[in-house]
């Protein structure tokens, strides 16, 4: 057995939680000092996971700092470093690395007990300015419960060291419950700043938000700040108030959104936007300025998000995702799809690999549109993945976009064919067509998923308000077993992709106007396996089309049921010309031309000199 496997059956799944900060310097057996701060993944006493390593003796455990979050302060230095405890275990020491995990300084700790504890420099010390690593070094005996760590994803949040190796299991478990104690220069009264614009597009003659991603190293607490926008040739300024004001602090975050004056023309405009007081006050000097680009579009077409979910019958943490996407599919019927990706273990009878390659390292783990990467369940806030998707959700798309499929006799093949509009000026896009079935479900052991969550009982930190239902994964629920019987929604039984991640439709042009539409086809095979063929409910069958644009991402897709190739077609229901002595149609009785017609593959109507009517398909 390897030592990842035997890592993830140690992990426990067991949760801790920690009374709510009862002042905004006060943490649990710990008070942060004037002109201090909490440097980590999180700076907080929240609810943590625990686990053990798969190596009896000394283990260290370590977490990344990067440089960019103490950068903002003058004369920062290290006095001291903060960690969670599961249980009672010896801790031989606390150590501040370099960037290289060259050790820095380490201090002996006086005393160690279960929960939170602060080991204090006895002399502070400079930091790495490329960044730092921070870590505890304890006795594991393979019984305690040595590692707290928190779910959410973070880059070099969880690494362990044994006998020199050092392994990075940030992609697996998040990151460790450590934090980092830092002492500088008071902070300015009002340090606000940009994370980011998300520069979302608006809609020609309609006002629209820009949405912005706000920072704060401020001394004093922030309610509200004035702003000067400008789009194009036209300056706007205005006043937001937060929704929740900022603490005073280093690094605090929120999110706000600025009014954008309706433009009575598409295309994509140079903007900026700069903050220009706060709390009223205005600034002397304006630093925070951030420029970009602000598209325009014609008009507002539906956005339905899509999740690209990596599992598998074998994973154990893959219930979370399986119940997530149940629940976005109820939930958003209109603005949601959903392709679980059954590639994490070969033995699972969906297993399919005709896909684009996407780069998953762990699972469950998912996609948003191609433009977020994050796990499928908690999401990128660790509040719900529903968040992710209802603000995806909500950006205006630069397309519109339908699509339909027929299949055939034999249940072998699909032809896909996805009908697009664009709302804007746009360079090259391409389309992607994606099979997968609802309700599959089989007899045996294989069919069955691997639940790890059986052994837990129901918590704040693996069931979300808006997602109770989860809990029935848990000991004493509806699905509390070590493998249980599921029916398998959304599930990918085929693409326009080859195995190895090449997308063999045409391309849809080299560059597109605003009001241009066109017609991609593509015909797709049913790469299930034998196991999963003999599954499917052909009733059950659906087509997605996925418009990408020149980077990759998924800007907007449509999904709908496949429907069975008619036997015979009649002129009855259909709306042809019949003053033409020969004539082709596409499946809306719309003329098509011979150029066209003998495009590869198209399922198309014919009508004959003689009356006569036939489906033609090309190839």
């Amino acid at each position: 057995m390897t030592m990842r496997k035997r890592l993830s059956i140690l992990f426990g799944l067991l949760a801790f939680c920690f009374g709510a900060v009862q002042a905004q310097t006060q943490y649990q057996n710990f008070t942060l000092g004037e002109n201090q701060h909490l440097l980590g993944n999180s700076t907080s006493d929240t609810g943590y996971t625990s686990g053990s390593s798969a190596n009896k003796g000394d283990v260290t455990v370590a977490s990344y700092i990067k440089g960019s979050l103490y950068k903002k302060l003058t004369n920062c230095k290290a006095v001291g470093i903060r960690f969670c405890m599961p249980s009672n275990a010896q801790v031989k020491k606390v150590t501040l690395h370099k960037n290289s995990k060259a050790e820095i300084y380490s201090q002996v700790p006086a005393k160690i007990t279960m929960g939170w504890n602060y080991v204090p420099f006895d002399t502070p010390q400079k930091l790495d300015a490329t960044g730092v690593y921070i870590s505890y070094t304890y006795v594991q005996d393979m019984m305690s419960l040595g590692i707290a760590h928190w779910p959410d994803m973070a880059e070099g949040g969880y690494w362990t060291c044994f006998e020199g190796q050092w392994f990075d299991w940030s992609q697996y478990y998040g990151a460790v419950c450590i934090q980092l104690v830092v002492e500088a220069d008071p902070l300015p009264d009002y340090g606000l700043g940009f994370n980011s614009v998300v520069n979302n597009p608006v809609i020609q003659d309609e006002e629209g938000q820009l949405k912005v991603n706000l920072v704060s190293n401020s001394k004093k607490s922030i309610n509200s700040f004035d702003y000067s926008l400008t789009v194009g040739e036209t300056v706007s300024t205005g006043s937001v108030t937060l929704d929740q004001p900022l603490e005073a602090g280093l690094d605090k975050q929120t999110s706000a959104f600025v009014t954008v004056p309706a433009q009575s023309a598409y295309g994509n405009y140079a903007s900026s936007l700069s903050i220009t007081g706060v709390n009223g006050e205005a600034l002397e000097a304006v630093t925070a300025t951030k420029t970009f680009t602000l598209p325009v579009y014609t008009r507002r077409a539906g956005h339905r998000s899509v999740m690209e979910e990596y599992t598998g019958t074998a994973c154990g943490n893959c219930p979370r995702g399986w119940y997530a996407m149940d629940y976005l599919d109820a939930t958003y019927p209109d603005r949601f799809i959903g392709i679980a990706l059954h590639q994490y273990n070969s033995a699972d009878p969906m297993y399919c690999t005709r896909y684009a390659s996407l780069g998953f390292s762990a699972a469950p783990m998912c996609k948003i549109d191609r433009k977020i990467t994050t796990d499928p369940y908690y999401g990128t806030t660790n509040l719900g993945i529903d968040l992710d998707v209802e603000e995806q959700s909500q950006i205006a798309p630069p397309v519109d976009v339908s699509v339909s499929g027929m299949i055939s006799d034999n249940h072998a093949k699909v032809d896909c064919t996805a009908d697009i509009e664009f709302l804007c000026d746009v360079p090259k896009y391409t389309v992607a067509f994606v099979l997968t079935a609802d309700s599959l479900s089989g007899e045996g052991s294989l069919w069955q998923q691997t639940n790890s969550y059986q052994i837990a009982k129901a918590g704040p930190l693996y069931v979300l308000p808006q997602m109770p239902g989860f809990a029935e994964f848990f000991s004493g629920g509806k699905y509390g077993q070590e493998n249980v019987s599921l029916v398998f929604n959304d599930v990918m039984i085929g693409s326009s992709y080859s195995t190895s991640g090449t997308n063999a439709t045409k391309s849809i042009g080299t560059s597109h106007k605003a009001g241009d539409k066109v017609t991609s086809t593509y015909t797709c095979n049913i790469a299930a396996s034998a196991k999963a063929k003999a599954a499917l409910n052909y009733d059950k069958i659906y087509v997605i089309a996925l418009v990408l644009d020149n980077k990759g991402n998924i800007v907007n897709a449509a999904r709908a049921k496949v429907t069975p190739i008619p036997e015979g077609i009649s002129e009855k229901n259909l709306n042809l010309d019949l003053n033409l002595n020969h004539a082709t149609y596409d499946l809306c009785g719309r003329p098509v031309t011979s150029a066209a017609a003998s495009s590869a593959p198209n399922l198309l109507i014919e009508r004959r000199a003689d009356g006569t009517v036939r489906k033609v398909l090309t190839r």
